[in-house]
């Protein structure tokens, strides 16, 4: 390569990794120094509050392990077209956006219809509260089990199975000593997605929780009410904690520190019995706990039409769209040459900047805008652009995450035989890498898409003038108007299922 395209190109990953720094992860984290400052304050009101986050967060992860290991299992080793038909909704819950899930969700348990109507009560079968709070998390938590432990399980030789059935082990006797350390990771992984993903929901968990109050939950109400110390103290302790999880991920992932090698056969020889019933459990817990839940508010709409596509609803989703539209493109922009430099692991920084994009990626949303807006609100008064800037910092890790995985699968003797060829940087880009990389792009834009389209935490955090479609919702059900809150929901729930189908559509075409 020529010295200007070495240039070039030092340009660009230098302007890319002060991008990642100045605009996502040091404002994501700035509140962390007010901690030393003082005016930050710590009560019982939010030690509470982040305790009962933390029980919920792990009530809903020992739910998503017993009833999403037996699904990943099944849909990674089955190849059923009820498996596939499961295996092609199970990340429903991911793309819809989570006001409008929470709404379902309530609609679904609570005393609005649902369940109850079925079985002919008067009053719904769950109220708000903490325990409608751990299942609404388990619907839009579980598919990270499910597809944390199915990657895992993918990776495993068959050779392993055969050779011990061989031998004479028993399915239960195959899968807790073989199969289940060498999944382990996967298990790791997903929990920890799981738990801090539990950890971080806000708007759904408002239309649930009742009197209940999770620390997420918590800062947006302290902040709106003017107690802005309290509100920071709190986003400090999620942020902290967001911090300290991921390390513990990091201490745990790649030790194989399992062992159940003793062998029970009579004991094991019986569990065979039970793989029938354990299906048809799992089975009815998809249907009854994770589908239906997701899905009702379309069946709501039905019996509850009410158009809502007055100038408010129509302003909400312009700016929902534009505010999306606007921080995946820039996003990209800046994307992809940081992939490129933390797969590549270019100046041996890409293990650092990898670990900095994680702690974007797992700190509570509504910790993270309390954050930006304390960070930008120095420089900036116009809400829309620092709304914008927040939109960036907690959408761009999804377009990171599919892109440095794609170029680690791309060897890198292929850019060096174009360069041996005389290839410049832009036609190595061009004919090489880009081809290759397509579907990460795009499947990243989509989720950087929908990640900002449906984010509520963040936003109320940030400004409590600015009213995307999210909030719209979340205002829309506080106020009684239940059929207006359904039709936008339903919107909503379409536009998920579009861009569903495309992220199925180029999973299949990357395999």
């Amino acid at each position: 390569m020529t010295n200007d395209h070495n240039n070039w190109r030092r340009i660009s990953l230098g302007a890319s990794v002060f991008f990642f720094l100045f605009i996502i992860f040091l404002p994501a984290v700035f509140i962390l120094g007010s901690f030393t400052q003082g005016g930050v304050v710590l009560n019982g009101q939010i030690i509470r509050a982040v305790l009962l986050s933390f029980w919920i967060g792990i009530a809903v992860v020992t739910i998503d392990l017993a009833f999403g290991l037996p699904l990943a299992w099944m849909l990674s080793r089955s190849k059923s077209r009820i498996a596939t038909f499961i295996d092609s909704l199970i990340d429903l819950s991911l793309v819809m956006p989570t006001a409008a899930l929470g709404f379902s969700v309530y609609l679904y348990w609570g005393d609005r219809g649902g369940l109850a109507r079925i079985f002919g009560l008067d009053a719904g079968l769950i109220n708000k509260g903490v325990l409608m709070i751990i299942l609404l998390h388990v619907v839009f938590t579980l598919p990270y089990i499910v597809r944390s432990i199915g990657a895992a399980i993918a990776q495993i030789s068959p050779s392993y199975a055969e050779a011990a059935e061989t031998l004479g082990a028993y399915h239960f006797t195959l899968f807790r000593s073989i199969s289940l350390p060498l999944f382990r990771d996967g298990v790791i992984n997903g929990s920890i997605l799981a738990f801090t993903r539990s950890l971080s929901e806000t708007g759904a968990t408002m239309m649930v929780a009742g009197l209940a109050s999770t620390a997420p939950v918590l800062v947006v109400e302290l902040k709106n009410s003017g107690h802005l110390p309290q509100a920071m103290g709190t986003s400090i302790i999620l942020i902290l904690s967001a911090i300290s999880i991921l390390f513990l991920a990091k201490a745990l992932l790649g030790k194989k520190t399992i062992r159940l090698e003793k062998v029970y056969p009579r004991f094991e020889k019986s569990l065979i019995n039970l793989i029938i019933p354990r299906n048809i459990l799992v089975g009815l817990f998809f249907l009854f706990i994770l589908f239906l839940p997701t899905i009702f508010i379309v069946f709501y709409n039905l019996s509850h039409w009410e158009m809502a596509f007055g100038a408010g609803v129509l302003k909400s989703m312009a700016i929902s769209f534009f505010i999306a539209f606007t921080v995946t493109l820039v996003n990209l922009i800046f994307a992809l040459p940081l992939a490129y430099m933390i797969a590549r692991d270019q100046g041996r920084l890409g293990k650092v900047l990898d670990t900095l994009n994680e702690i974007v990626l797992l700190v509570p949303t509504s910790a993270l805008g309390m954050s930006l807006a304390y960070f930008w609100h120095k420089f900036l008064s116009l809400d829309l652009m620092v709304l914008i800037l927040t939109h960036l910092s907690f959408s761009f890790p999804f377009l990171i995450k599919p892109l440095v995985a794609t170029f680690r699968d791309i060897p890198s003797g292929l850019e060096d035989a174009a360069y041996s060829l005389g290839a410049r940087s832009g036609q190595m880009l061009r004919t090489i890498l880009l081809p290759m990389i397509k579907p990460a792009i795009l499947a990243g834009l989509i989720m950087a898409f929908m990640r900002s389209l449906s984010e509520t935490g963040a936003t109320l955090a940030v400004s409590d003038k600015i009213q995307t479609v999210p909030i719209l919702i979340v205002y829309l059900v506080k106020q009684g108007q239940f059929g207006q809150a359904a039709f936008i929901s339903t919107l909503l729930f379409i536009i998920a299922l579009i861009f569903l189908y495309a992220l199925k559509h180029l999973t299949y075409r990357t395999k």
